[in-house]
């Protein structure tokens, strides 16, 4: 956020900061640390790092509740304030001050410098009327992204994109590419295709809570894969019995590169026909 010269880049960092004091992590995962990848690591070791350092102090925590600033009111045992919440307050330091000077020193990696005297080259216009086909991950009633029930994805803070209502629990690759994200609680995938789209599913909403319960993953990290591919299978009626919206968002990431993300599906939708339009 205090480095980066891209204003929206900025302005998504300070929403993703201020929601994650709060517990809400996802803006910051998915429309910060993890497109940019190297913020993500940094997070990762910091986290490793803050979690040895509570661990060392047994910290434990009282009562359930989702991680946010309010912890620190749950940690508190019996007897008051003692060396077991200095050790989260410590460890929590840790955390982000190594993932803040590291992603500050060496997070964002700088546009290589074109030289002074290269002039632009205008694209062919035909590259202008590129358009580049997402088809429905999952067959299910389409839903517009901003009626969904969740403001990071309604604000189109995470991308433009669509949602969709499933019929079934199977989740299908939508575009020929490469799995670039899983979740270890299986409830979110990345792909980024071979055409550069980045294209992320979220099966519903609020389900990380649910840390991977309910939901089968066929691929990993790494993968690549062809459209039509079988990605994840969930329970749908568990998940709604635990209280949980399926209502599953598919965004894409990197709609800055494109002229417009236009919905071209007709609802409802099946499995693998036609339901993002990317204009270049």
């Amino acid at each position: 956020m205090l480095r980066t010269r891209d204003a929206k880049l900025r302005v998504m960092a300070g929403s993703a900061v201020t929601a994650g004091i709060f517990g809400i992590t996802e803006p910051a995962v998915y429309g910060v640390t993890l497109p940019n990848k190297r913020p993500f690591i940094f997070g990762c070791i910091g986290g490793a790092l803050g979690g040895a350092v509570i661990g060392y102090f047994h910290t434990a925590t009282y009562s359930f509740g989702l991680v946010s600033i309010f912890t620190f009111a749950q940690i508190i045992p019996a007897g008051g304030f003692d060396a077991t919440v200095l050790g989260a307050i410590a460890g929590t330091l840790v955390s982000f001050v190594f993932a803040a000077i590291a992603s500050y020193l060496f997070g964002i990696v700088p546009p290589a410098e074109q030289p002074a005297e290269a002039a632009p080259v205008p694209a062919p216009q035909a590259s202008l009327n590129r358009k580049q086909q997402v088809t429905s991950p999952i067959a299910g009633d389409i839903i517009p992204l901003e009626q969904v029930q969740d403001a990071t994805f309604a604000s189109g803070l995470l991308g433009k994109g669509v949602a969709i209502m499933p019929h079934q629990g199977r989740v299908v690759a939508p575009v020929n590419g490469c799995v670039v994200s899983l979740f270890k609680t299986k409830h979110a995938i990345g792909i980024e295709s071979d055409e550069g789209a980045e294209v992320l599913i979220h099966v519903g909403i609020d389900t990380v809570k649910l840390n991977g319960l309910h939901f089968t993953a066929h691929i990993k990290e790494g993968d690549r894969v062809k459209q039509g591919d079988l990605l994840i299978e969930f329970d749908q009626e568990a998940i709604r019995a635990a209280g949980f919206d399926t209502t599953t968002p598919i965004i894409i990431s990197n709609s800055d590169d494109y002229v417009d993300v236009l919905t071209s599906g007709q609802s409802p939708v099946q499995e693998q026909a036609p339901l993002l339009t990317l204009l270049r």
